[in-house]
């Protein structure tokens, strides 16, 4: 009985996130931004603006006393470590992220002083300063970093009760943050579908793109698909993509007692299914929901692979976001966190739409997709 009442509290705290976050959410739209995205300088330009509002909206947060925060993001309990923990990194994060910018990005529109501190970057006043027509713009924005600032703050706070990809265990964890500058991963989750359905559509669209991806597969949905294909006809269809393990289920691997099972059975179908190197080798994992213990975290490291995860969430998977929307957010996270790991589910059609759009909004300034192929060190 306590097994039941437990679990029915984990998956309502799981789920009540979409509740209080995506009401406003779903009114942001990038195309407020009145600047065009038509080269390298105008990323980092728009890219110090989502910045400065990121740190605009955190000041609100980061005033707050244990009390006002639990009740802002919902949490009886505030694992206040982890909370600092995570505002101490993403400082870190932002701050590095600004001294990446172009010397001419720094001197356009809003003025910022190269190796600014956090105290005197909370000092410029943006919306005194941008012109009119940036008002929708910011407002919007405004809104937008509200919403996602409570949002992972909230896993934060929950962390390590309930695991997630906003703070590490190990080094043997990657969450996006340690790429490159300007440099993207497109990554989809929960796969394959059905012959001719969501995950073959949407490979179409990004060899159209001359994209690649890491597809996580669950081993039930990759068995459900062998049954009605072939080996070659699923090498031929993932092609320069690659696949990778979510686990035999869909299924929190927290608490889970046969994690190490789910993970060794989809990891001996892939080896059998797609032509790897070596067949011995264990391969990249993505804990669904991004829930896992230190003991699966540990396998990994004995066995010298990586745990995937993600730092530009598309949430694709709400009803509350149309692929519009779900592009929008991306956009700004991007332009945000400057590099890393988008997440997507080839499951839902939304990638179809988002991706393209993503991909046209960015051609023509410096970003760079990174191949499927990447090897994390």
């Amino acid at each position: 009985m306590k097994r039941k009442a437990y679990t029915f509290i984990y998956y309502y705290l799981l789920f009540l996130i979409p509740f209080f976050s995506f009401a406003e959410i779903k009114n942001t739209n990038n195309t407020d931004w009145p600047l065009e995205m038509n080269s390298s300088k105008n990323f980092d330009v728009a890219s110090k603006c989502e910045m400065l509002v990121f740190i605009e909206v955190f000041n609100e947060y980061d005033i707050l006393s244990k009390y006002d925060l639990s009740l802002k993001v919902k949490v009886k309990n505030i694992k206040e470590q982890s909370v600092e923990k995570w505002k101490k990194e993403t400082k870190k994060r932002i701050l590095t992220n600004l001294k990446r910018l172009s010397n001419t990005s720094l001197k356009d529109l809003v003025i910022v002083r190269k190796g600014s501190s956090w105290a005197l970057l909370s000092e410029i006043e943006l919306q005194k300063i941008l012109p009119n027509n940036f008002t929708n713009w910011y407002n919007s924005t405004k809104i937008f970093y509200n919403n996602y600032i409570k949002e992972q703050i909230r896993l934060a706070a929950l962390y390590p009760r309930i695991t997630s990809e906003i703070l590490q265990f190990s080094k043997n964890e990657v969450q996006g943050h340690n790429f490159n500058d300007k440099s993207f991963l497109l990554t989809f989750d929960d796969g394959p579908t059905r012959v001719n359905g969501n995950t073959d559509k949407l490979i179409n669209v990004l060899n159209r793109h001359e994209l690649t991806g890491m597809f996580f597969v669950l081993g039930e949905n990759l068995e459900k698909r062998l049954k009605t294909s072939s080996k070659k006809a699923l090498n031929n269809l993932y092609g320069e993509n690659k696949v990778y393990s979510h686990g035999k289920i869909h299924k929190s691997h927290q608490k889970y007692t046969y994690w190490k099972a789910s993970i060794d059975e989809t990891n001996t179908l892939i080896h059998n299914v797609f032509s790897t190197e070596d067949k011995n080798e264990l391969a990249y994992f993505r804990p669904p929901y991004g829930q896992r213990n230190k003991a699966l975290v540990a396998y990994f490291g004995e066995r010298n692979s990586k745990i995937v995860f993600w730092n530009i969430d598309s949430r694709d998977w709400s009803s509350k976001l149309n692929a519009e929307q779900v592009a929008n957010r991306q956009i700004k996270l991007m332009l945000l966190w400057r590099k890393g790991i988008l997440l997507f589910h080839d499951i839902h059609s939304k990638a179809q739409k988002a991706v393209p759009l993503i991909y046209n909004y960015f051609k023509n300034t410096s970003i760079k997709w990174e191949d499927s192929n990447v090897v994390f060190d």
